[in-house]
């Protein structure tokens, strides 16, 4: 077993199985080579697990796709959110990626639904407005008689641009439009909060 693992020049296996599964590993978000070796380690000393990982991956990626509707991350096609008569169908929320929806779920105060645009305006990266569902968005808040549209972008310079597009998009409509408040996070300490967030905290003040 340790000669599988012993390491040649340029910190490669000798086992070219398990090199590849490193490579595959490091490509996951979050996961850099040493994590991914870790894993691919304990995987291979696991067979059971490993075994298990492989049928859950393979059901998963049969099972899993994204709600035609909204973009969810669902196995039922339209999603469950879409399709609950215990959600206000006037009420939208604009996310850019299915993940951007799990916090709203998990905390349970929203009870709108969702539209996933599937990124955010980047010209730097060739992300133009062709690129990203507005038709599709435009179609939604006809057909489903919205009233009401959040924008729920990262507070970043493509997230600024993309809620100004749609802002500017949506223009004339009878609608309400609002965007998630920015600010000093709460346990934040004002002594370590950055330039832009607290610009962002003092702009958006309130009255109390």
């Amino acid at each position: 077993m340790a000669s599988v693992f012993d390491k040649k020049g340029g910190g490669e296996f000798q086992s070219p199985a398990l090199e590849d599964l490193v490579a595959n590993l490091s490509r996951l978000p979050g996961l850099g080579r040493k994590s991914a070796t870790r894993i691919a380690l304990h995987l291979v000393a696991k067979t059971d697990k490993s075994e298990e990982l492989g049928t859950a991956l393979e059901t998963a990626s049969a099972q899993v796709k994204n709600c035609s509707n909204c973009g969810a991350i669902t196995e039922d096609d339209p999603c469950r959110i879409c399709t609950s008569d215990r959600r206000e169908a006037g009420l939208l929320c604009i996310v850019a990626s299915p993940v951007d929806i799990l916090p709203f779920e998990k905390a349970g105060f929203f009870q709108g639904r969702y539209f996933v645009l599937g990124g955010l305006l980047s010209p730097l990266d060739g992300v133009r407005a062709d690129d990203l569902p507005f038709g599709r968005l435009e179609a939604r808040l006809s057909s489903d008689g919205i009233t009401e549209v959040i924008i729920a972008l990262d507070a970043s310079v493509e997230g600024e641009t993309t809620a100004l597009y749609i802002q500017r998009l949506l223009e004339g409509r009878d609608l309400q439009m609002s965007r998630l408040a920015t600010g000093i996070p709460v346990g934040g300490s004002l002594a370590y909060t950055d330039e832009v967030t607290l610009q962002r905290a003092f702009q958006f003040r309130r009255s109390f």
